[in-house]
């Protein structure tokens, strides 16, 4: 987000202080760390996602910041905010994923452009709860409590958004790319960069700094697109860098008395007069949009107390979901449903000759919008485009793929007839076996789970149920062998190190995972896969949403344990060639045994026509179909033998 290429024009002109940074508060742009950790370390994308690395790097980024005394305090982002004002830059943004995906899809090269894996989001979260690091996850954006808690304990802010060297913070902004926390020194230290605005002023002939967010508006940032006009920038640049543009727009700047001045000679040079007016209010509104105000979210982290008060807008929100929404215990996503009625699904790599990846999951999200929504009218502004809506009805306006195109899909609102009888404001107050029973009925869970398993694989054992029984094209036994090793990896990584044979089977998968193919992944793999993910990603919300994480049976699985794209891609290759779960896991009877008694509770709890069709999908010549025919047989001449 923020004004493009203004980051690389500070760089460029040498714009930063060096500085030693130690032994201080120091507030964070989660969303922006969660992005920008990932993507830096150049971790798999292409398979979904490598969830189990991605969790050893927060681990060493918060113990480095620990080395060094610094205190972190991270603030996420909320919903995409009432005003609607930047939709427009994110559906552009929308659009340009979708071709890196694509790209991505066919081993292009390219570097993610904004591309992260589904689960990423709740992962980051998830450490940040495991590793006790303070966070507060906002109602809306959160650049403004971001600045405003940074001013308020003078402190710098942590990020890679460039709006943050638009706003007037005291003690500066230190970009990630530029905070060097792999290399503590002995003196306990992180290497860094400082950007303040007074320096940067100061370089431009003493610029007014009140001029900064009409630079940001006229370079165009994420609030205002400025209409054409005749000045051309790059002419009134001072040198022949790659940024003139952004040059000459300050350059200009500095030849003005006040921001008024400056507006009145830019609307002369207006080539639309219509939208003069329309431009006048946008460009003086415009150093509103980093006014840095009294914090709301210091309280939070000093009393644990809800943020200050909602916005007119947010006041749909129930008390009771306040405090779990701050503590990142519910999804943003709610926010976005119940307030705007839309939501905005990001694309993943996957094959896209087939239908969008979150399709197969989209009766899960009818449910979670048919709870948020039971009480609600559709809004004036959000007219669905169906054959009929009747009286009562609610939709929300989903945007997702269709081809290689960001389109609208209207979702109706709807909950399983166990559910009719529940509101959103109470809830969380609902009898247990009400809300458990909208979750099986959900995911279409008929009987429990009859193979004893640990409580944190029962949901994803039921959203692999769901999976399997939904996707298309029909997922084969050997993506569910192949998932259900990346959950025996997950289960045995730092727990069983000690036992016997175990590190032997830990290396064969981790050599799994470390194994890169050139070129694109095999599509099919990468469609189911990113199909269990949006299955997933979706109970996991819905689950947060009926209290139930709490309950003996749902507990809230560990996600970064569960799915490792590149282990699981290469195992469902090999598996396809012919190999056995069994040649993965012997060594000892732990593995083996984990992972034959989560086999058995997934195929036990499948329906019997679902559970037939997936082992038909073996190849002939495979192992298993051998041995499975082999014990056909076998029955056949017992029963011979007894006639």
């Amino acid at each position: 987000m923020g004004v493009k290429g203004l980051k690389s024009y500070i760089e460029e002109n040498n714009l930063y202080l060096k500085d030693h940074f130690t032994g201080s508060k120091l507030v964070i742009d989660g969303c922006n760390l969660c992005s920008a950790l990932y993507e830096a370390s150049y971790h798999d994308l292409k398979h979904g996602g490598d969830y189990y690395v991605y969790e050893s790097l927060i681990k060493k980024f918060f113990a480095a910041l620990k080395n060094c005394n610094i205190e972190p305090y991270v603030i996420l982002d909320g919903g995409s905010g009432h005003t609607d004002n930047k939709l427009k830059t994110l559906k552009q943004r929308a659009q340009q994923r979708i071709k890196t995906a694509k790209d991505l899809s066919l081993g292009r090269k390219c570097y993610g452009g904004g591309i992260k894996p589904a689960l990423l989001p709740i992962v980051f979260s998830q450490m940040l709860t495991l590793l006790k690091v303070p966070f507060v996850q906002c109602m809306e954006e959160a650049d403004w409590e971001i600045a405003a808690l940074a001013n308020q304990w003078n402190c710098p802010v942590l990020s890679d958004d460039s709006d943050f060297f638009i706003f007037e913070l005291k003690a500066g902004v230190l970009p990630i790319s530029h905070f060097e926390w792999r290399k503590v020194s002995a003196q306990k230290f992180i290497p860094a960069k400082r950007f303040l605005v007074s320096n940067f002023c100061k370089s431009l002939h003493n610029l007014n700094e009140q001029f900064l967010p009409l630079f940001a508006a006229l370079a165009g940032n994420d609030y205002i697109n400025v209409p054409k006009h005749t000045i051309r920038w790059e002419e009134l640049s001072r040198y022949s860098g790659k940024h003139t543009r952004l040059d000459g727009i300050l350059h200009w700047l500095s030849g003005f008395q006040d921001t008024k001045e400056a507006i009145r000679a830019f609307l002369d040079c207006v080539g639309d007069q219509k939208s003069r007016g329309q431009v006048q209010t946008a460009l003086t509104a415009c150093h509103k949009e980093y006014e840095v105000k009294k914090s709301n979210v210091a309280q939070f982290f000093l009393k644990a107390v809800v943020p200050g008060k909602l916005p007119v807008e947010l006041q749909v929100l129930p008390d009771w979901m306040r405090m779990p929404l701050s503590e990142g215990n519910l999804s943003s996503t709610i926010i976005d449903a119940l307030v705007l009625q839309r939501v905005r699904l990001r694309a993943q790599v996957e094959n896209f000759e087939f239908p969008s990846s979150h399709a197969i999951s989209r009766p899960i999200r009818q449910v979670l919008y048919g709870l948020l929504l039971s009480d609600q009218k559709q809004r004036d502004d959000r007219k669905p485009i169906v054959a009929r809506v009747n009286p009562g009805e609610c939709y929300v306006e989903e945007y997702d793929r269709e081809g290689l195109t960001l389109t609208i899909f209207w979702v109706k609102a709807a909950c399983p007839v166990s559910g009719k009888d529940l509101h959103l404001k109470t809830l969380n107050e609902a009898p247990r076996e009400l809300r458990l029973k909208v979750l099986n009925d959900t995911l279409g869970v008929s009987k429990l789970i009859s193979t004893p398993i640990a409580a944190k694989f029962q949901l994803p054992v039921y959203v692999t149920c769901y999976w399997l029984s939904k996707a298309d094209p029909q997922p084969c036994l050997e993506h569910l062998w192949a998932l259900l090793l990346g959950f025996v990896f997950g289960e045995l990584s730092d727990r069983y190190k000690g036992e016997t044979g175990i590190a032997l089977v830990l290396k064969r998968l981790t050599n799994l995972g470390s194994h890169t193919t050139p070129g694109g992944p095999d599509l099919m793999a990468a469609h189911t896969y990113s199909q269990w993910q949006a299955c997933m990603r979706d109970t996991y919300k819905l689950n947060q949403l009926l209290c139930l994480p709490q309950a003996e049976l749902w507990p809230d699985p560990e996600l970064a344990r569960l799915y490792s794209g590149p282990l699981v891609h290469q195992a469902a290759a090999r598996l396809r060639r012919g190999a056995t779960p069994e040649s993965f896991l012997s060594g000892g009877p732990i593995p083996l045994q984990l992972f034959r008694d989560l086999e058995r509770a997934v195929l036990d709890s499948l329906d019997d026509d679902v559970r037939d069709r997936l082992q038909r999908g073996l190849p002939q010549n495979h192992p298993t179909r051998r041995a499975q025919t082999r014990g056909n047989l076998d029955e056949l001449a017992r029963q011979f033998d007894q006639m």
